[in-house]
């Protein structure tokens, strides 16, 4: 969800303890929606004989959350906050069967402590340490934030509606930032703990830069992804090919046949770089449109590319150009009747599905994929346990829109059809405290998981739009001071 910044609404409510200012922030909010059309089926792993099929199903959730900033001294701030949610949707139709769930979760706003030299609300240098938000192209509201958000290999997308690392809100990065700026020149290094995909615990060093040149702002950064890892083990799984019950120890990211013995043993590392250039062109100020009667973000045109791992491996991580995303969105001038219309599309020519259910690891330790472990251990039993990337998906129960076997005649339309994502994203800003916004898209959006079974294609990691003609809506009314 993306809110007005708090710091251009009206003043949140005061306590003064001491000579401690603490300020409040929060917001509640509810959701509804629905997946108006779904070409792919899964097939439900609880019950293979059914395969769930997503059309017509209904989306709803409420939450709420509070943050206090406690203003400690001139040069010193803390922030801590608590936030939860609860939804209740259908998770698929099968031929039987109905299934409906409910999930409750909960989420940290921020958790941190900042050292400002200069001014707070435009320091020339700060230092922030612990559980904090951070988004670093503030023009996006779906697609784009390549550079901090998925994993490298596989260079899988992620998005949707109030998705978590686009929410301005909360705390999506756990670690240190320093931040730099003088005059129009910004810049920002961040060492981020990965905790949501598996190995977890992993340190990745990011750095960006910013630059703003009257109507137009150019920026761009890298991310040295999982540079500190862990366990160094566990990031090139497959090499140990040691005896394990009696087999080897063998993975792959490729299938080249649908012969099981014509297997490519292609390894690759769970490490890697990514590079992402942005840039925001304000049309009003260009043209010199008088901007009286329209919104600040009005006629602003931005873009986001990215490169989704510099390394290539085998066949399938064989092509860079295949590993380069490219989002551009343009907000819709509306002359104050919305506070945003903003339009984005988004072209990824990666030739594997946008699936995280081949990252993670099986085993009694913390399986990834049941729901009362969502975070996986970063150490499993063995690197066996680790599963790979893998480009081949064979036709079962009904889920084709995923296959991939080189050589048939489905090869092609499985390969591109997912290429081009868009989202249409509207929002309106009422008595400086509600906020109602609006979505329709086809984009990275994936089905909440299964309350009680497994994490896998048909319950939270793949993608629930792989056709053209797949899209869903969604709406949210909401109150924030």
């Amino acid at each position: 969800m993306r809110l007005i910044p708090w710091s251009v609404s009206i003043l949140a409510p005061l306590l003064v303890f001491g000579e401690t200012k603490f300020t409040f922030h929060g917001k509640a909010w509810m959701d509804y929606g629905r997946i108006m059309n779904a070409e792919d089926t899964i097939v439900n792993t609880l019950n293979p004989e059914i395969t769930l099929n997503y059309n017509g199903n209904a989306l709803q959730s409420v939450g709420g959350q509070i943050t206090v900033l406690a203003d400690l001294s001139d040069h010193l701030e803390a922030g801590l906050g608590y936030g939860a949610a609860k939804g209740s949707h259908s998770l698929g139709n099968g031929p039987s069967e109905y299934l409906t769930i409910s999930l409750f979760e909960n989420f940290v706003t921020q958790s941190r402590l900042t050292w400002y030299m200069g001014d707070k609300a435009a320091p020339g240098l700060s230092v922030t340490v612990g559980g904090f938000p951070y988004i670093y192209n503030k023009d996006v509201k779906n697609l784009g934030l390549y550079l901090l958000r998925g994993p490298v290999y596989p260079g899988a997308l992620m998005g949707g509606f109030g998705e978590y690392s686009a929410d301005s809100t909360k705390a999506n990065m756990l670690g240190i930032k320093v931040h730099h700026a003088i005059g129009e020149f910004s810049q920002d290094l961040i060492l981020n703990n990965e905790r949501e995909i598996p190995p977890t615990l992993d340190w990745s060093l990011a750095y960006l830069a910013k630059y703003k040149m009257g109507a137009l702002e150019l920026g761009g950064g890298v991310n040295f992804y999982r540079l500190i890892p862990y366990n160094s083990i566990l990031e090139t799984p497959g090499k140990d090919t040691s005896l394990v019950n009696g087999s080897l120890r063998k993975h792959y990211i490729e299938i080249d046949s649908t012969n099981p013995a014509a297997k490519d043993t292609t390894f690759f590392s769970n490490q890697g770089t990514k590079v992402v250039g942005t840039m925001s062109l304000d049309l009003k100020q260009l043209f010199g449109v008088s901007s009286e009667s329209m919104n600040p973000d009005d006629m602003k045109i931005y873009a986001e590319a990215g490169i989704i791992g510099l390394k290539n491996y085998g066949t399938v991580y064989a092509k860079m150009s295949e590993r380069i995303p490219v989002m551009v969105g343009f907000n819709v001038p509306t002359w104050g009747l919305l506070s945003h219309l903003s339009v984005e599309v988004e072209y990824y020519g990666a030739k594997y599905r946008n699936d995280l259910g081949a990252v993670g690891n099986n085993n009694a330790v913390a399986p990834w994929t049941r729901q009362d472990h969502p975070i996986p251990s970063p150490k499993p039993l063995t690197n066996a346990d680790y599963k790979i990337d893998t480009a081949g998906y064979f036709k079962v129960g009904g889920d084709t829109t995923g296959v991939y076997v080189r050589g048939t005649a489905m090869d092609k339309e499985n390969l591109t059809m997912d290429d081009l994502k868009w989202s249409v994203y509207i929002d309106k800003v009422v008595a400086r405290h509600i906020q109602f916004v609006a979505q329709v898209a086809n984009d990275h959006y994936r089905p909440r998981p299964i309350a009680s079974g497994l994490i896998s294609s048909q319950g939270g990691t793949a993608e629930a739009f792989t056709s053209p003609k797949d899209w869903y809506m969604m709406f949210r009314v909401g109150y924030f001071f």
